[in-house]
């Protein structure tokens, strides 16, 4: 049943105190898989983690029971992943595991011919507390794989590591955003086990809230025997016990990397943070702000033009006047005037204080 997942010891990854979207597989008590995009990086390339930003683990115990949230002490990209297509899009990250108060185990799902159905989950946190997660029943058969290979070319190539559809659920940051679910759990009979992270979206258009949107989950395990590498330990994992059973022993296993062009035009491709995503990405802002900007530089070059145009004609009618004067013989009232526009009137602005305009910013 889907309260079941509920249950079940779920983990979200936090960048400089922030939550993202980015949920951890959780393996033990002190390591898990994430995935790659969520982590950044000093190069193009994702070799070097940036180890600038803090990264945090807060876990759930199941049924909205906070474990806490403990220091990620250690990143481990997938050296195949691809930043470009989000090929083998996993990194394993370690933890100390919250002083050894809570100490568990999960399992991977690591035979897909196991999984009879299975659940798309979205776990969030508010004020630091556990949201219920949202549990969303799925059928792997109703999947419209041709529709989906059409949008990513990555997934065309390896739809055995990968998962996809067009689910999507409220955003917790954003109630009229819809974002895609962030981990995915296999069915066998009574038994259920996390077996795929969301990777990567491709949208037809510019925004990931609704619309038509592709969304890819990568299968965790055909890297189970990689992420053994980096922890130099057994991880747990769960399958029948059925003769047709195979593991994938390979540590260095990789999705097929499509060659160039790898993206399709009028599909947008993102991955990582979707919340961030959100946030950053507003396409349709940018042409607004812009012409606001340039309205208020139109409008303050057009006060400019009427008041030099009026300053030229006060000195105009100034001029005029000293002339007549002149003319009458009245030189010295004339320089009075002068005087007093001059310099008295300027004594005069200063101790009144300067006169009130409209401000623009």
């Amino acid at each position: 049943m889907p309260s079941d997942v509920n249950g079940f010891k779920g983990a979200i990854l936090l960048k400089n105190g922030q939550q993202t979207s980015c949920e951890v597989a959780l393996m033990r008590n002190t390591y898990g898989f994430v995935a790659a995009a969520c982590i950044d990086y000093m190069d193009k390339e994702a070799k070097t983690v940036n180890q600038s930003t803090i990264y945090e683990v807060a876990i759930s115990g199941g049924n909205q029971v906070s474990y806490g949230t403990v220091m990620v002490s250690k990143i481990t990209p997938n050296p195949r992943y691809d930043p470009k297509t989000f090929a083998n899009n996993l990194a394993v990250v370690e933890f100390p595991g919250n002083g050894g108060r809570y100490e568990f185990v999960n399992y991977i799902a690591s035979w897909r011919p196991d999984w009879t159905s299975m659940y798309y989950v979205r776990r969030s946190l508010i004020s630091s507390m556990w949201n219920m997660p949202v549990v969303v029943p799925y059928s792997e058969s109703s999947e419209d794989l041709s529709s989906c290979a059409r949008a990513n070319r990555l997934f065309l190539s390896n739809q055995k590591d990968m998962m996809c559809n067009k689910m999507s659920t409220p955003s917790p940051l954003n109630s009229t955003c819809s974002v895609p679910f962030g981990s995915v759990y296999g069915v066998n009979g009574a038994n259920i086990a996390i077996a795929a992270l969301y990777s990567h979206s491709a949208i037809y258009g510019d925004s990931i809230c609704g619309g038509n949107v592709h969304n890819y989950y990568t299968v965790m395990e055909n890297y189970v025997h990689w992420a053994m590498s980096v922890l130099k330990t057994r991880v747990p994992v769960y399958h029948s016990r059925v003769a047709e059973y195979t593991e994938n022993m390979n540590p260095e296993y990789s999705m097929t990397i499509p060659g160039q062009p790898s993206d399709i035009d009028g599909v947008k491709v993102v991955g990582g943070d979707i919340y961030r995503i959100k946030t950053e990405e507003t396409p349709k802002e940018v042409p607004v702000v812009t012409e606001k900007k340039e309205t208020k530089s139109r409008g303050l070059s057009t006060l400019a033009i009427v008041a030099i145009v009026l300053g030229a004609l006060l000195l105009l009618a100034l001029a005029l006047y000293i002339y007549r004067r002149k003319q009458q013989g009245k030189l010295g009232e004339i320089s009075r005037v002068r005087n007093w526009w001059m310099f008295g009137r300027m004594s005069n602005r200063n101790s009144q204080g300067p006169p009130a305009y409209p401000t623009y910013f």
